[in-house]
């Protein structure tokens, strides 16, 4: 439930979220919306952890005033938005909450020019709006939305050519990297399998993860069109991959079951892990270092280093020195 204050404040409707022809920063959001800025926000409570991110790579942090609860209480996020930033090492900067559950009225008390969350939270991004407060509603999903949520962020802080570089370098070398797959090699089958040892929860064919493998030149073993489907033991000794590519966890959760022992990817000893989860999350421009990574494990170069590899991607996407600060913690 939304912890909701009635306060007394000049509220608009929802048109005032549309675009009208004197606002010149205007974007379509994930809900339909056009939000629409007069100037590039400067004061921005982000409550969603890929648009965050783009703000760090937007060099627009010091627009950021207020985050999500996560960022503090996550081993998976603090160390890492901690380094690039003193006020979260700190704990300086406000938190509002998570979800729906985010606190409402704070978040009007703190006067932000522009909020942006997930969109799939649409109780508080109504509630937002019917405060009168200008609503980004955001979801980097898919391949597409994840471009699309740098553009927008972009245009809505003023940072547009900085987007533009950083978009078209990920693209840039994605089709480099596609392209140095050779066509006639047999293509590395990949299962995939998420964190926290769900050996049997994978990625569907309509995922980012999915895209990530595509774009690394493996086939993804799994054929369902869904975003993370759940199998059973049975099914993955069917698909029997080359590969196995794990989030976070430890080999030995496979290693472990005697009855995978005829796997290939096991029998092989090809289980590889994309660790620390920060530097690979698929819903962010790091998209990039997830498919090198994968691309490097399915056919080696032994000229390539792959810490470098990712060292050179984090410092294009983030700029040398927060790229070096995450380093600490790799």
């Amino acid at each position: 439930m939304l912890l909701v204050a009635f306060v007394a404040i000049s509220c608009t409707n929802l048109a005032t979220q549309q675009a009208d022809n004197s606002e010149m920063l205007s974007v379509e959001d994930a809900s339909g919306v056009h939000v629409a800025l007069s100037k590039p926000a400067e004061r921005i409570i982000c409550l969603y952890e890929p648009a965050l991110d783009a703000l760090y790579m937007l060099q627009a942090e010091k627009k950021i005033v207020g985050i999500f609860n996560d960022v503090y209480g996550s081993e998976e996020l603090f160390p890492y938005f901690g380094s690039m930033d003193e006020r979260i090492r700190n704990k300086e900067l406000p938190s509002f909450g998570m979800g729906n559950m985010a606190n409402l009225e704070q978040i009007i008390q703190a006067k932000p020019d522009l909020v942006v969350l997930y969109a799939a939270h649409e109780d508080l991004v109504h509630a937002l709006r019917q405060a009168g407060l200008r609503v980004y509603a955001v979801k980097a999903e898919l391949y597409d939305d994840v471009f699309k949520t740098v553009e927008d962020m972009a245009i809505l802080t003023g940072t547009a050519d900085s987007a533009k570089e950083l978009v078209s370098y990920v693209k840039k070398e994605i089709t480099a990297m596609q392209a140095r797959v050779d066509p006639k090699q047999t293509k590395r089958r990949v299962y995939f399998a998420w964190a926290y040892g769900r050996v049997f929860a994978t990625t569907g064919t309509n995922s980012m993860m999915h895209s990530c493998l595509e774009m690394a030149g493996v086939e993804n073993v799994c054929p369902f069109e869904v975003d993370q489907p759940n199998i059973s033991a049975e099914t993955l000794i069917h698909w029997s991959p080359d590969m196995i590519v794990m989030w976070n966890d430890s080999p030995d959760v496979f290693y472990d079951k005697k009855e995978f022992t005829g796997i290939h990817a096991i029998r092989d000893k090809q289980i590889f892990n994309l660790r620390p989860m920060f530097l690979y999350n698929p819903h962010t421009l790091k998209v990039l270092a997830t498919a090198a990574v994968i691309n490097q494990w399915a056919y080696p170069d032994a000229q390539v280093d792959t810490r470098q590899l990712v060292t050179n991607i984090l410092q294009t996407l983030y700029g040398k020195d927060k790229a070096d600060r995450l380093a600490a913690y790799w």
